[in-house]
């Protein structure tokens, strides 16, 4: 079964996590973790999903602009 993948432009959508760290004292770190949607050439490590509902929900939850459902 071929997989559902989200495009913009002929790149595919990958997630990343960003880790922002902050030092006040040597015992004090703090550390945020944010999410990014970024859009590579590569296949490799894009985000998937398994039919098309489930990435058009996707896109809408986080209303993602601009992009198509395909299947590769």
């Amino acid at each position: 079964m071929r997989p559902y993948y989200i495009k913009k432009n002929g790149l595919y959508l990958h997630v990343q996590t960003t880790e922002h760290e902050q030092y006040q004292d040597t015992s004090d770190i703090n550390a945020m973790y944010t999410m990014q949607y970024v859009f590579k050439k590569e296949k490799d490590g894009a985000k998937t999903f398994y039919d098309s509902t489930e990435a058009s929900t996707y896109i809408a939850k986080r209303r993602i602009k601009g992009v198509e459902v395909v299947r590769d």
